[in-house]
Parts: structure tokens; C-alpha cells; sequence
């Protein structure tokens, strides 16, 4: 599937932990911090060396930091990470992905180093928080604005929601008068939902939802879900051709605890968790993915049997993400 050698990108989460609370993000249920099937840590400068080797980091084009998780302003070794990468390439393009909202003292510094930041601002000062809980509308423009002003590459990723739609071009305009490269709209399929407080109270509604707004009653049928995921294998009936987005692009996933994926769509922790139907097929196929244990180019072996699976169907075998996300 991919040879080690060939790896042009990775995609890097280097940290699993986040400041935020968005209600669709996996760390928790609707806004409420109920989540512990997967890994709370960061990577080291240090576990960043052993994975990528210079040798390895000089083949690469490009190096995405987002991850399925954790938010890079949450790392304690982001800006070193950064620097160690820029270092060994100077020509890498270093792209990142984060809410902004902390480390006000990082961004003037990280601008050195020359990586596209992408600051993502769900809409104006009034509605920003509606999605992109816990963060601060002003704290990450004056953020941006350090990183700009020092010379940084910065876009504003704007996800479009029914409450924010109306914002577009006044955000576009305000992007352009604060010195950002671009404006990126984003169409994140996280439009319908109810959000709720730490304390499991309704807060406000996403989108058109209609449904339930009682907590234990949604979060109870979560949990069926993340025990019963071979109903969603069973019933996937339609069959896709792959065409595999880490194959064609040869990139890779590495989690922050080390372990190593194709793509983040099946880096979803799948050891530690049966919160998707894609983790209970792959549990049997890991071997020795963690490459801070056995070494990157081990450590993407198992990519294979992944591959193996393409001409099945996915209640018979094909990886159930593989089908639903890159099928044709």
C-alpha cells in the first residue's frame, strides 16, 4: 500500500488534549466531557526525533498538524516540534490547523519558522462560540494578528453554519483588513445538533435539529452505538470502489501516543476504542503500529491488510470507513 520510502506527508497529531469543547468533536458528547476511550498525551520533541528521523523528515513535501483530538496550542512542544521540522527541511510546507485561543506569547515566534497557520473562526464575535466552545472571538484574532504582524502566513477557516452563513462576507472583508493570506469556507457536515452545558443542560440548537434534547437519553444511545458497531458493518450493503486518499496522496497518520495509521479517518484510536464501526475490523490487522516502539517503517506494515480488504464487501471484510469515505 504505501513503501516507507515513498512517503511524501504525514499528518501529525501531536497532542490529543484541547482547550475547546466542540459539541461534534469526539473528546466529548454534545459539549459535555464524558469521553475516555482514547489517550490523553502529547508528543515530545524527543518521541518526535525517534519517529521522524531527519533522513525521513528531508523526504517529505508536506507535514499537517491537526489530528482527530487535540489542538496544536495545546502541545507543550509545538513550537519546538516546528522548529526541529523547519530545521531538517527548510523546503517542507508546514501547514496547521487550530482554534488559537492560548499561548499568546508562541505566535510571534512561530511566524519564523514559515508554517501556513489556518485560525479557525466559525463566524463573528457573536456567534463563534455557538460551535467552537471554550475559545475567545478577540484572544484569537489578537493571536493571529501577533502571528501576522511578525511575518506569518495566516488563513481564516470559517466552518458555515445556519447561525453564521449571514457572517460570510463581512468575516471575508475582515480577514482581508487584518492581513489574513485567505479565507477558507469549510463544509463540515457538523450543522444539526443540540449543544449542551458541562452539566448536561440543554444550552442552544445547531441547525434544524428535531430531535431529543435530553441528555442521558442521546448519550444512552451513543453508548449502543460504540457496543453494537457491527450493526452499522452489517447493514453498509452498498459497495464501493476505493480509491484510497493515503495511497494516492502517499501520506500517513501518526496519532500522538505514536501509532501509526493510513489516514485519520481510521486513526480514531482504534485499540482503545469501538466507537466506530472501522475500529472493530482493524483491531485484528494492527501489528506493531506504534513507531515509537518499533520504528515508522514497522510500523506502517500492516497498511497491507487494509488494502487486502478492498475487494470485499464490508459486511464480509472491506473497512467500513475505507468504503463510506473513499468508495466511488
Amino acid at each position: 500500500m504505501l513503501e516507507y520510502n515513498n512517503i511524501d506527508k504525514v499528518h501529525l497529531e501531536i497532542s490529543s488534549r484541547c482547550n475547546a469543547a466542540c459539541p461534534d468533536c469526539l473528546r466529548n458528547f454534545r459539549g459535555v466531557d464524558v469521553i475516555d476511550t482514547y489517550p490523553v498525551c502529547d508528543m515530545s520533541l524527543e518521541q518526535v526525533k525517534i519517529i521522524f528521523t531527519e533522513a525521513f523528515v528531508k523526504q517529505l513535501s508536506i507535514l499537517t498538524i491537526n489530528g482527530n483530538y487535540g489542538d496544536f496550542v495545546t502541545a507543550r512542544d509545538g513550537l519546538a516540534v516546528v522548529e526541529y521540522f523547519r530545521t531538517v527541511n527548510p523546503n517542507l510546507l508546514i501547514k496547521i490547523s487550530t482554534n488559537g485561543s492560548a499561548k499568546p506569547k508562541m505566535w510571534e515566534p512561530l511566524a519564523k519558522f514559515n508554517p501556513v497557520v489556518y485560525f479557525r473562526l466559525d463566524g463573528l464575535k457573536d456567534t463563534h462560540h455557538l460551535y467552537r466552545q471554550n475559545t475567545d472571538f478577540d484572544f484569537i484574532l489578537d493571536n493571529a494578528g501577533k502571528f501576522i504582524a511578525a511575518g506569518g502566513h495566516a488563513v481564516w477557516s470559517f466552518i458555515e453554519f445556519d447561525h453564521n452563513r449571514h457572517q460570510i462576507a463581512e468575516a471575508r472583508a475582515l480577514s482581508k483588513e487584518l492581513g489574513f493570506k485567505e479565507f477558507e469556507l469549510v463544509n463540515a457536515g457538523r450543522d444539526v445538533m443540540p449543544v449542551f452545558t458541562p452539566d448536561k443542560k440543554l444550552s442552544h440548537i445547531i441547525g434544524d435539529y428535531r430531535g431529543t434534547t435530553d441528555f442521558e437519553t442521546m448519550f444512552n444511545g451513543y453508548k449502543y452505538y460504540e457496543i453494537e458497531p457491527d450493526v452499522a458493518i452489517r447493514n453498509e450493503t452498498e459497495n464501493k470502489t476505493v480509491d484510497c486518499y493515503a495511497k494516492r496522496l502517499k501520506e500517513i497518520y501518526v496519532a500522538s501516543n505514536g501509532e501509526v495509521y493510513p489516514c485519520c479517518w481510521l486513526g480514531y484510536y482504534p485499540l482503545h476504542s469501538n466507537s466506530r464501526p472501522s475500529n472493530v475490523q482493524l483491531k485484528p490487522l494492527i501489528k506493531d503500529n506504534n513507531a515509537l516502539e518499533h520504528g515508522l517503517e514497522t510500523a506502517i506494515a500492516w497498511f497491507n491488510l487494509i488494502e487486502e480488504t478492498w475487494d470485499k464487501t464490508v459486511p464480509n471484510g472491506k473497512i467500513y470507513e475505507c468504503n463510506r469515505t473513499c468508495g466511488k
